[in-house]
């Protein structure tokens, strides 16, 4: 639906007064530069994170912490606490100046960034980690709610796979960037103060990393804070404007006009549309199977990030900088590999089965990465590791790059943030259940040699294919949402 256009009569004028919709320009400058710091906060983030996974077996050591301690940290700590934090983040992105809201995200993850170099016991690991979670809660909402106000549909596309692909390299970027830092932390002790000098290398990691965090703040606060179709090059005409043109038209184009004005919201939202409320209660079976089934996925591959390097750590006495390299080229290799092969799935699947293509992509990768972990039972090196990791991201990728879309029109515009929150939400109970269980499987069968990568398998296996069956046994309901929302936005 075009919101700005109004339709004449052509009875009403010898000219024939022709339709004024007001075409979307490109996006311009300060669009693409608000993109660039999205993706700077995100790599701050992506570092911040790695860390807390390059550090695992240090920290372990200094604290004697157990597995099940770990999955507590990496799921009811990090996890759950992101997931509690999202919605009202998406709330606050609705309603205030993203700008600041993020901002303050970003002050918050790195003040527990530096707090968990303080940590002297597990229960201040937790609460540090409590901190981590809530503040990078907001990337994702606010992220997403920006990107559709920043382009206009024709440029969305593109820049959800830029933002989606550079994320991602990302993530490979701050394992590099996270075990490069540890290093020369390392090599840098001398020339830190004094009362610092005598701290362990991963305690003056995580302090240097809180202060990094101040200039991305200052970054953040100077992108562009306009909202809806306005800042993505629209020019919604003024009342008296549309009053104007409507007086060569007919009486119902001129209150057509007017109530179209009218609906349009300071933000650029339809005030007028379905409430949050209404859209839940329309379509919260379908979402409930969606969450379910990405829920259970994610019980597995909590793996991926969070635990299978520490199998190269401690199986194999890889340190720190070496680790976060090896993480690094895998998932670089594995994005390449996997987004040259998603595309190519997305035009085959667009093909077959229409608008249920992303779910069935999704399907088809889940499936993929249950069947690969096997794999990691008969690893005898780091390199095996590593070369592991980067086969299991392939089919994960191919569904990644279209998730964002997916996100963005599963609501209509001006829901799209709290959505986005309540369906990460749903999850959260899978992904504080994923990290978790793996610990407590590892420590159950400790005196195994390989026994947490067995517990790894176990958990990919068993969440990844019941997730690929619910998933794919929910396309017929998701194309029939899809149409309903792209019936009235």
């Amino acid at each position: 639906m075009t919101l700005f256009a109004t339709t004449a009569d052509p009875a009403a004028s010898p000219s024939h007064v022709p339709t004024t919709a007001i075409p979307a320009r490109k996006a311009g400058a300060a669009s693409w530069y608000t993109l660039a710091v999205l993706l700077v906060a995100t790599i701050l983030g992506s570092v911040d994170a790695m860390l807390v996974t390059l550090l695992t077996e240090p920290m372990r050591a200094t604290l004697s912490l157990s597995d099940t301690q770990i999955g507590m940290l990496k799921g009811g700590g990090l996890v759950l606490f992101t997931g509690l934090a999202t919605l009202p983040l998406g709330w606050l992105g609705d309603r205030y100046d993203r700008r600041v809201v993020l901002a303050a995200c970003v002050l918050v993850w790195s003040a527990a960034t530096g707090l968990r170099g303080t940590a002297m016991d597990y229960t201040m690991l937790f609460v540090a980690s409590i901190g981590l979670g809530v503040g990078e809660a907001g990337l994702g909402p606010i992220t997403n709610s920006l990107i559709p106000d920043l382009f206009p549909r024709a440029q969305r596309v593109l820049a959800n796979a830029i933002f989606g692909i550079s994320s991602i390299f990302g993530s490979a970027l701050g394992a590099v960037l996270g075990g490069s830092i540890v290093l020369a932390v390392e090599k840098s002790r001398h020339l830190m103060p004094a009362g610092w000098q005598g701290y362990e290398t991963w305690r003056l990691t995580f302090f240097v990393m809180a202060f990094v965090g101040l200039p991305v703040i200052l970054l953040v606060l100077t992108i562009r804070s306009a909202r809806g179709k306005a800042a993505a090059g629209y020019e919604p005409p003024t009342v008296e404007s549309a009053e104007g043109h409507a007086s060569g038209a007919s009486a119902g184009s001129a209150t057509r006009a007017t109530a179209t004005v009218a609906a349009v919201g300071a933000d650029g939202a339809e005030l007028g549309g379905i409430s949050f409320r209404d859209y839940l209660r329309a379509h919260w079976r379908t979402l409930a199977c969606l969450v379910a089934g990405s829920g259970l996925a994610s019980v597995g591959l909590s793996s991926i990030g969070s635990w299978i390097p520490i199998v190269a750590a401690r199986q194999f006495g890889i340190q720190p900088a070496q680790l976060g390299q090896g993480i690094g080229i895998a998932v670089m290799a594995g994005t390449l590999v996997g987004g040259v092969l998603g595309v190519k799935a997305m035009r085959v699947a667009r093909r077959r089965v229409g608008l249920a293509a992303p779910v069935r992509v999704l399907v088809l990768g889940y499936a993929a990465a249950a069947l690969i972990s096997i794999g990691l039972l008969f690893v005898r090196s780091a390199t095996d590791v590593f070369v592991l990791l980067s086969m299991l991201l392939v089919p994960l990728i191919c569904g990644a790059v279209v998730l964002p879309n997916v996100l963005q029109e599963v609501a209509p515009p001006h829901l799209r943030a709290r959505v986005i929150g309540v369906l990460s939400m749903g999850t959260l109970p899978f992904a504080v259940l994923g990290p978790l269980a793996i610990g407590v499987i590892s420590d159950a069968v400790r005196n195994i040699p390989n026994g947490l990568a067995m517990a790894i398998v176990a958990a990919t296996l068993t969440g990844c294919l019941s997730g690929a069956l619910l998933l794919r046994a929910t396309e017929p309901a998701f194309v029939r949402l899809l149409k309903k929302v792209n019936a009235t936005s």
